[in-house]
């Protein structure tokens, strides 16, 4: 994987419940930071861009799929295999889903960076607009973020 950071952000316009009622909540994965600039949730990107679909299970389980392509023949799709899509997949649906259930909001922004010699990606976690309770402080909320990170054995 490249060292480009990765965009993945939150579009509302892809969210859905499984069968069971299980929430899904839907991502767009940019390449550039320009991109991500310039995304509008709930438009066809301009630029090359995966739509993907995080669900959190009854069960606890985690899953991700992917919902499609925008750009199909843009360049960046020639030299990233399929794997990394689904390595990228796997570890984002993991930060996302436990991000959520330790606050109760879903990430607005994940970027990732690929760890050097390693297949494990690094990821930033961003909300918008969190709103932390008066008992809450950052450092709290960053020390509950931690607890229950498996993707980062996985």
């Amino acid at each position: 994987m490249s060292d480009n950071q990765l965009f993945l952000l939150y579009d509302t316009s892809f969210d859905e419940m499984d069968a069971e009622g299980c929430p899904g909540f839907g991502y767009v994965l940019l390449f550039s930071a320009e991109d991500a600039e310039q995304f509008e949730p709930g438009e066809n990107p301009n630029c090359a861009a995966v739509s993907m679909l995080f669900t959190d299970h009854a069960d606890g389980s985690i899953s991700g799929d992917l919902l499609g392509w925008a750009h199909l023949d843009a360049d960046i799709f020639q030299q990233y295999p399929l794997g990394q899509f689904l390595t990228l997949m796997e570890q984002a649906a993991q930060v996302a889903i436990n991000a959520y259930r330790q606050v109760g909001q879903v990430p607005d922004k994940l970027v990732a960076v690929s760890l050097p010699d390693d297949e494990l990606l690094q990821f930033d976690v961003q909300f918008n607009d969190l709103q932390l309770t008066e008992q809450q402080t950052e450092q709290q909320l960053a020390q509950q973020l931690m607890l229950g990170r498996p993707y980062l054995d996985s």
